[in-house]
């Protein structure tokens, strides 16, 4: 096979020795009609591409769509699971709560939009990876990643000679031109890039990878300059704390037998009966204190006993079913009966003296029995 026959050209290069010059050899090529023009440049050069003919990147119009699908994507999957496949009732909030799913949303957005520009603008609009590109094969390719500069024409151009695009090409500032030649591929090749086998090859580097990494850090024991997340000097809560260090700050339980200043204890622990013969509501009813309860009621109750106190909560089937507070034994309960199960808890049903102030639960108690009346009035409740 002869040299002609072995190698196809694929364009021309001219080169320069510094920008000006190519900006006046990119002019001269416009001019002369020629429209598939590229530059080579050790660095960018602001305005070359104006100087070329290209408008706008379209590169801007793929990452705005990529914001775009990530806004929805990261909406409907947020909704899907807190609204409905496993909705949660958090301090009261609605459950497709817009602004706790921007963090999200805008993570997203920028995780499509960087790769969709990385992918586009090296794939799609620069064609890589072009590992035979011709211009690689350049006796020039180090001068032009140096200090030379070049103006490329693609063979593709309708203008393009080759017999003539060296005297095209040709001028004072011009100090060399040169084909570009690329073999012809064998009609024996076959590009296995994209084979199955060399798919199969990457899976099984990808599993093998993640297997031994996994493995090595489960037991091979902990990689000593980075341990120190986990073995930390600092104090957890109610842990001791040691005696002359800066860390008796930490916060204690109480030493036993004191109680806080201006705490009363509750003074029927494990007696509830006791409580409901002893404990009265002395808050007094009015819109103010039962806005308040209403509100303490729907963080704390609602979740579990509904918005009408009626069991039916929130909650998914994977929790315990909560009873609902409107049976005849809750109505005839006193208020201090009440007061001791919030206080205590009962069977499943957690204790909330600890997140639920002493007046709050005094005025849950006066929104409960809103509820009760309003869902088993009586006649002489009627109008």
């Amino acid at each position: 096979m002869s040299e002609q026959e072995r190698f196809e050209i694929v364009g021309a290069m001219a080169l320069y020795g510094n920008p000006d010059e190519l900006a006046e050899g990119i002019l001269k090529a416009r001019e002369g009609g020629f429209t598939r023009l590229d530059t080579v440049t050790p660095y960018p050069v602001h305005g070359i591409d104006r100087l070329l003919g290209n408008g706008p990147s379209r590169l801007g119009y793929m990452a705005a769509a990529a914001g775009l699908t990530a806004t929805v994507v990261a909406k409907t999957a947020q909704w899907w699971v807190s609204a409905v496949d496993y909705p949660l009732n958090i301090g009261g909030n609605p459950l497709f709560a817009l602004p706790a799913f921007v963090p999200v949303t805008f993570e997203l957005m920028v995780l499509f939009a960087s790769l969709t520009t990385v992918i586009g603008m090296l794939a799609v609009f620069n064609g890589l990876p072009s590992y035979g590109n011709a211009l690689l094969k350049s006796r020039f390719i180090r001068d032009l990643t140096c200090n030379r500069y070049a103006l490329v024409i693609d063979a593709r151009d309708p203008k393009f000679h080759a017999d003539r695009i060296e005297a095209d090409l040709s001028g004072p500032a011009v100090q060399a031109v040169e084909l570009l030649r690329r073999e012809r591929p064998s009609v024996f090749y076959k590009e296995r890039v994209l084979s199955v086998s060399f798919l199969v090859l990457i899976l099984g580097v990808a599993i093998f990878a993640s297997a031994a990494t996994r493995l090595a850090f489960r037991y091979g024991g902990e990689i000593a300059p980075y341990n120190f997340m986990k073995h930390q000097t600092r104090l957890a809560a109610q842990q001791p704390a040691r005696v002359g260090t800066a860390t008796q700050s930490v916060v204690l339980a109480a030493p036993e037998g004191t109680i806080a200043r201006g705490f009363l204890p509750y003074p029927y622990p494990g007696r509830p009966e006791e409580a409901g013969a002893n404990l009265v509501n002395t808050l007094p009813v009015t819109a103010a204190t039962l806005g308040r309860g209403r509100d303490r009621y729907t963080v704390f109750c609602q979740p579990c006993h509904g918005r009408l106190a009626d069991g039916r909560g929130t909650l998914t089937a994977a929790f315990p079913k909560a009873p609902t507070l409107h049976s005849k034994k809750v109505r005839e309960w006193g208020d201090g009966r009440i007061y001791a199960t919030l206080t205590e808890g009962q069977n499943l049903m957690p204790s909330w003296e600890s997140q639920v102030s002493r007046d709050d639960r005094w005025l849950i108690i006066h929104y409960l029995r809103v509820l009760q009346r309003s869902q088993n009035a009586s006649e002489q409740d009627l109008p």
